[in-house]
């Protein structure tokens, strides 16, 4: 069997993953090594430009642009996000936003969030759901780039990270996957908590603001169900000691712009179906028991080949 071709981005491999096979149906997937996609590489520019307006780079499912009167406008890949403008998603949506010094801002579904700056600072309001950042390095004595959240502020100085809102809760959870942040609550009394690479937090208005380690990526361990877009794909993965439910998205692209499916569960194996492309960009994580999301396995997947390979 011949090893896929995979573009210059996907060329950094980590190695094949182990082919199963689980009835007529086989895994080829080429494991990538996370944080490799130069979305946080360093900005090297004298004047650093203004991070507004923002521009949707790409969509899956529906967002709405939502005006300081609370209007909604249907978003579509092109359109500009101005200063004091709001960005909703539905349900199964994605959006990735592209800012003036080329960082990212990706919300998934049931999220809302405002976007503002201060000063060439970015800042994004989080109102509910999750967003997920891609933040370009500059000084690195000078914060840049801000997550506001009932419960306080997220500064950031160059990294790729994760906050989201507790759901039901006035809480906020936070993960590092590169670089570092630092948390405040919105009372101002306490000193920032740094928070490094591969770690976590759970913000709230009391108790002490702790960074704990973040669980490793989840390994792929095969795939089974029928081909097409009308059949069910359904992909196993090895049990994770501490976990307590996982995370796959499902993309056609490297960096996870283009998210096109994504589900959670509790349980080791998930389903997916509509998808009608033989070939696709995978990433696991897992939960603890504090909510806090890990670190991610990332793979090329081809999926329903015939008969099952060892690589």
């Amino acid at each position: 069997m011949k090893r896929m071709p995979c573009n210059a981005i996907a060329a950094l491999v980590l190695g094949m993953a182990v082919i199963c096979l689980f009835g007529s149906t086989g895994l080829y997937a080429d494991q990538l090594r996370p944080g490799t996609d130069g979305l946080a590489a360093n900005l090297a520019l004298a004047d650093i430009p203004e991070p507004l307006p923002a521009v949707v780079e790409s969509l899956e499912g529906e967002a709405w642009l939502v005006d300081k009167r609370g209007r909604e406008t249907p978003l579509v890949e092109g359109m500009a996000v101005e200063r004091e403008q709001g960005i909703r998603t539905g349900s199964n949506a994605f959006i990735a936003l592209r800012l003036g010094d080329d960082s990212r801002i990706v919300l998934p579904s049931q999220s809302r969030v405002v976007l503002l700056s201060d000063k060439k600072v970015m800042q994004v309001k989080l109102l509910q759901g999750q967003v997920e950042s891609y933040v370009h390095k500059r000084d690195p004595q000078v914060e840049h780039f801000q997550i506001l959240t009932p419960v306080g502020v997220l500064g950031v100085r160059g990294t790729h990270f994760r906050a989201r809102q507790v759901e039901g809760e006035d809480a906020v959870l936070t993960e590092v996957l590169t670089g570092r942040l630092a948390a405040e609550r919105g009372d101002g009394l306490d000193e920032p908590s740094l928070i490094n690479a591969r770690q976590g937090m759970r913000v709230a208005p009391v108790g002490t603001l702790k960074a704990v380690d973040l669980l490793p990526g989840p390994e792929l361990l095969g795939q089974q169900g029928s081909a097409g877009a009308q059949g069910e794909w359904t992909v196993l993965i090895k049990p994770l000691a501490g976990a307590k439910r996982y995370r796959v998205q499902v993309a056609s692209d490297p960096t996870f712009l283009r998210i096109r499916r994504e589900q959670f569960s509790s349980s080791t194996q998930i389903s997916f179906t509509g998808l009608d492309s033989p070939l696709y960009y995978m990433r696991i994580t897992a939960f603890d028991e504090l909510g806090l999301e890990g670190m991610a396995s990332i793979y090329h997947v081809m999926h329903f080949l015939p008969v099952a390979s060892k690589y």
